[in-house]
Formats: structure tokens, sequence, C-alpha cells
């Protein structure tokens, strides 16, 4: 009688790296795991006497897991969708700033997640000529470099494209969506006194962060991200994690 095995799509999605074994082996434990069980990295954390293993976990879907779940949540409590309790200031206040904290939260992570996406996907052996701005001196940048020194939009319009063999995503709509995201997050961790300016009398409804957070038709950030990084993969060929996102 032949027992059935777990596949890699039981393993939660968040699992950077996740597998099957092509032959029996023996693991650690000295436990024998058949050929076709799942597999994955382990990372074990200790403190003090207590020690927790768990898979590797994806930096990229944490921070996609929290920009999809603040998200959910905002679309859900969103004032301007949603009725309002009338003539009470205070209340009204709490309900917008639970908003708009679930809505930034998603921007931020969002962006977050394909930026920790593409420092991971530069090849370990990437060599990056770039001239510098003020010298113009070519200057050749490793992965280490590359991760600190070269904008986001750089690896994802010319980098990552040439390491994977694939179109630059730039000029595509997904593009378009990407630079909304990146330039809302931008002025929410620089926010500027313009973007949080008051009612005065000869401006009554300015147009702030605040504002622009609070418009009813808010883009999908969570899926932004996503779509962009699947740009660069064929389906199936998608990191676990991203094959198995579940939005």
């Amino acid at each position: 009688m032949s027992i059935d095995q777990p596949s890699t799509s039981e393993l939660d999605w968040r699992y950077r790296v996740a597998t099957t074994l092509a032959k029996d082996a023996k693991l650690p434990t000295g436990r024998i795991a058949k050929a076709g069980s799942p597999a994955s990295l382990t990372t074990h954390i200790k403190h003090g006497r207590k020690i927790i293993s768990i898979g590797d976990p994806s930096a990229s879907a944490l921070f996609l897991s929290q920009s999809y779940k603040s998200y959910t949540q905002a679309i859900q409590i969103h004032p301007f969708i949603n009725e309002l309790p009338t003539g009470e200031e205070n209340k009204v206040s709490a309900i917008v700033y639970d908003y708009l904290e679930c809505i930034m939260t998603a921007v931020i992570f969002a962006y977050s997640s394909v930026e920790a996406f593409a420092n991971e996907e530069i090849p370990e052996d990437l060599l990056h000529e770039a001239q510098r701005r003020q010298s113009g001196i070519l200057v050749a940048y490793q992965k280490n470099s590359v991760e600190r020194y070269v904008s986001l939009d750089e690896k994802l319009s010319t980098i990552l494209p040439k390491a994977k063999g694939k179109p630059s995503p730039k000029g595509l709509n997904v593009w378009t969506e990407f630079v909304t995201l990146r330039r809302l997050r931008d002025r929410l961790v620089h926010l500027k006194s313009l973007d949080r300016a008051h009612s005065k009398v000869d401006n009554l409804y300015p147009k702030t962060i605040w504002s622009e957070l609070l418009a009813p038709k808010q883009p999908n950030f969570p899926l932004i991200a996503k779509d962009m990084m699947l740009h660069f993969f064929d389906e199936k060929h998608a990191p676990h994690w991203l094959r198995n996102c579940p939005f």
C-alpha cells in the first residue's frame, strides 16, 4: 500500500524555499524522508534556553502578507465607503486613524516586499558597471554594492531583466502601477509639512497625503507588488512563496 506524500503546496506559502526530495534522505534527527517529500531550509533561533526551529522565511512574503492583511482591513473600514457616526468628531477621528494606519502599512510593506525581492534575486556573481554621476568614472559594482547603492528602479528596470533574461517592465502597465506605489511610499516615509497641512479658512480642503490616502478608490497595493515580482518569472518557475501567494 502506498502512502501519499505531502506536497510543497501544503507548506505555509511564506517559506522562502520549498522543493521535493528527488530520493530518500536521512535527516539530522535520524528519520528517513521519502523521495517526493517536501523539503525546505531550516532556521534555528535561540534565546536563553528556548530554541525555535522554523522554515527559512521569505522576507518578501512576510512583507507582502502584512501588506495584504492591512489593505484588506483598510478597505473594510474605509471612512468614505462606510457609514460614520454623525456629529462625534472624536469617534470619527478614531475610525479614520485606524484606516490610515492600515493603508499606510499596506503601502510601505508592499514596497518593502519588492525591495527585498530585488536584492535577493540579484545573482551572487553579478558585476554591474555604472558611471558615477559627478565624475563620470565607470565603476564595477558587485552584488553587495548593488544592493546598497543602486536604486530599486534601476534594479527592476535594468539589472533583473538582464539577470533573468526577461524584458524590462519599464513602459508596461506593471511599471506605471509600481511608480504610483513608489511615489506614495516615498511621500509617507519622507513626510513633508505640505503633506500634513491642516484645513485653514482660505484652504478648507488641502491636498495632503491624508486626502490622497482617503480617496474612495485605492489601488490594490499588495497586488501591484506581486505583479511586479511575477514579471520576472514564468509562473511555474516562480519561487514557492510567490507561486503559492493566496491572493
